[in-house]
């Protein structure tokens, strides 16, 4: 069995469109949504039209919270309070009927499902840094914490002792005396500096995750979302994965 795992598309077609394809040519058996459907790019509509149609579970994320009228933008930046108000103004009741069905967190065996971080997922927490990822630790049992929110994807394991180890491979063999805190990156949006859409592979019976990237029409993203006024920094990024 192969699963796949994406998170952050953000209104971004374009590259859910190119992963979707992508999911096809590595036979995934089934595949799961990490949150942030919306928010930042043009298309919200049609992202979770197509996320809803493709993925075996659904979680939410800040932003589909905010576009659900769930949470205030306050502590959003200004460019993602200004996409916000565009993308509530914008997305149908058919969307935020889906959405509104969209988990939290998800148990599925020894892998938690969650947007943001095993602490109070509710809160959005980031984990940014070995300290955060260090006590997130403390917040699940099972072997494996999959999440997304930063944009930038990872694998830090934690050893029998008590360390924590920053991988920097982006594929990883699983080992029974470790467990693994695992950030799947960002499809519509990365930020680590490859702008390529970013998800992640798991290989049950080989034990090994994979970060897989996948090239997508960035121009015809940033020319869409330049058609309906958003801010010129959120165009930009798209192309250095910022």
């Amino acid at each position: 069995m192969k699963y796949g795992f994406f998170s952050d598309v953000h209104a971004n077609l374009e590259a859910l469109k190119a992963c979707i394809i992508d999911f096809r040519s590595e036979k995934l058996d089934k595949v799961f949504f990490l949150g942030d459907a919306v928010g930042y790019g043009p298309y919200p509509d049609e992202c979770v039209k197509l996320i809803n149609d493709v993925a075996t579970v659904k979680l939410m994320g800040n932003h589909d919270y905010a576009a659900l009228g769930l949470m205030e933008t306050d502590y959003f930046n200004q460019y993602a309070a200004e996409s916000m108000g565009w993308t509530k103004s914008s997305i149908s009741r058919k969307t935020t009927e889906i959405m509104a069905d969209f988990q939290l967190l998800y148990e599925l065996g020894d892998i938690l499902l969650v947007h943001s971080s095993p602490r109070e997922p509710e809160n959005w927490h980031y984990i940014l840094d070995m300290d955060d990822a260090n006590e997130s630790f403390d917040h699940f049992t099972q072997k494996i914490c999959m999440l997304g929110h930063t944009h930038r994807p990872y694998v830090v394991y934690k050893e029998k002792s008590g360390e924590t180890i920053l991988s920097k491979e982006s594929e990883e063999t699983l080992t029974e005396d470790r467990r693994y805190l695992v950030n799947i990156g960002s499809v519509g949006q990365p930020r680590d500096g490859d702008p390529r859409s970013c998800y992640l592979i798991y290989d049950i019976e080989k034990g090994i995750v994979r970060h897989k990237r996948v090239a997508y029409n960035i121009k015809a993203t940033q020319k869409d979302m330049a058609k309906i006024g958003l801010p010129d920094y959120l165009i930009e990024r798209l192309a250095v994965g910022r």
